[in-house]
């Protein structure tokens, strides 16, 4: 019977009811949300047991949440229950990375920031790690040169949406605006900026068309102190309201500002024609990407990282690989009604289908007893999306690798960091 135990720790949560995911995201960061479903949808399956050790005091649906005070709390009682295999999230604290041997367990890390390259180099190096989870194909495929990949798998990230909504949404008959959503948090990492440089060109091919903007600076922390429009720190708030902003600083008509919304963002997306996120694709998924899809709008963004996973270019929407064609992509999906049509539809039936998780709930089962059988971990040779990040090269250097005597050839990451 598989046995798992997770350690929570977003600070976003606290106080916070996540025990329904499936009733939307309530307002709190991606990861923490996914980590919401998978402990629900695994603690219903009766083959399996379930523990949650969480440094927040947050709602999750798990009939066994033991509450620490910080992670190495949770690692001290994971192992005092018994625990052999604890599931974490990657970027800790280095404090945290310093005392994994301390503790006789093992551990299982799930990617959901990209990898830094101290984290490449621990995760390769210390033998109780056992699993690094990238959540898609694409965030996989970016570490097939490094010694890290003998320790990786993927399984997509999850997404549900309340069944109530889906069949509404099936129905389509919504009459939706003229407008582009984007949702994410106002932080410098996530790039917002860039799209509102590129709405000051959208504007004069589309000039009826209208921006809608979910998330502010304080989704990661609410204590955040925001500039004058009450958005995001100040110097980064002066850095894209200049775009959308007249000559007196009045934000400009038809672009509308929501804050952070939980299940209402729904209500939102299903007004407007398109979406829009991380203009440069930091994400490593983009979950945003899915929940815009699931309502039926089509996807614009950069053809790179994991939403190459995420969003189908041509299909449920267009990616592209340099900024400079960003504005003119978001101009002509606005002003093709027909493409766009198509595009919905496809976009609906890929989100609300493909990362279901009643399909990724045996992957984790796998997973886990793989790692208490002692197995290693299967290498996937890539198959698509040869231009993503130099796969290519990064294959090629794992063929190279895979010769004993040239395992000393540098990866990518490795003359990066050089």
């Amino acid at each position: 019977m598989p046995d798992f135990r997770f350690i929570f720790h977003e600070p976003e949560t606290d106080g916070k009811d996540l025990s329904m995911p499936e009733l939307g995201n309530p307002g709190v960061g991606g990861t923490a949300y996914c980590f919401a479903i998978i402990i629900k949808y695994l603690s219903e399956d009766a083959g399996n047991t379930v523990s949650v050790y969480s440094v927040q005091n947050v709602k999750l649906h798990c009939d066994n949440v033991i509450k620490a005070d910080s992670v190495e709390d949770a690692l001290s009682k994971a192992q005092s229950d018994g625990g052999k295999t604890v599931i974490l999230r990657n970027h800790q604290d280095d404090q945290v990375y310093a005392i994994l041997g301390k503790y006789e367990l093992n551990y299982v890390f799930w990617m959901h920031n990209r990898l830094t390259y101290p984290e490449i180099r621990l995760f390769s190096a210390e033998e109780k790690v056992k699993r690094v989870i990238a959540v898609c194909r694409e965030m996989y495929d970016l570490y097939i040169d490094d010694a890290v990949i003998e320790k990786m798998d993927y399984i997509n990230n999850p997404f549900i949406m309340p069944e109530d909504l889906v069949q509404d949404i099936r129905k389509n008959d919504v009459s939706r605006e003229k407008s582009v959503a984007y949702m994410g948090s106002l932080i410098p990492d996530k790039n917002f900026h860039m799209l509102a440089e590129a709405w000051s060109k959208v504007r004069v091919k589309v000039p009826d068309a209208g921006l809608d903007v979910i998330g502010t600076g304080r989704l990661y922390d609410e204590n955040a102190k925001l500039g004058k429009y009450g958005l995001a720190e100040e110097s980064y708030e002066q850095e894209f309201m200049k775009w959308l902003t007249d000559e007196k600083g009045e934000i400009l008509p038809n672009v509308r500002f929501h804050g952070i919304l939980g299940a209402e963002k729904y209500d939102v997306f299903r007004k407007c024609s398109i979406g829009a996120i991380n203009p440069m694709a930091t994400e490593t998924f983009g979950l945003a990407a899915v929940e815009m899809e699931a309502c039926g709008l089509p996807v614009v963004c950069r053809r790179k990282n994991g939403l190459c996973d995420s969003v189908m270019d041509g299909k449920t929407g267009t990616l592209y690989k340099d900024i400079s064609e960003f504005p003119d992509m978001l101009a002509d999906l606005l002003t093709d009604d027909a493409k766009r049509e198509i595009f919905s539809k496809n976009a609906m039936e890929f989100a609300l289908n493909d990362f279901r998780p009643e399909l990724l709930i045996p992957e984790w089962e796998r997973l886990i007893s793989e790692v208490s059988e002692g197995k290693k971990a299967a290498y996937r040779k890539p198959v698509a999306n040869m231009d993503n990040n130099n796969k290519r090269i990064r294959s090629i250097m794992h063929g190279i690798h895979s010769v004993p005597f040239l395992k000393w050839v540098p990866s990518i990451h490795d003359l990066q960091k050089k």
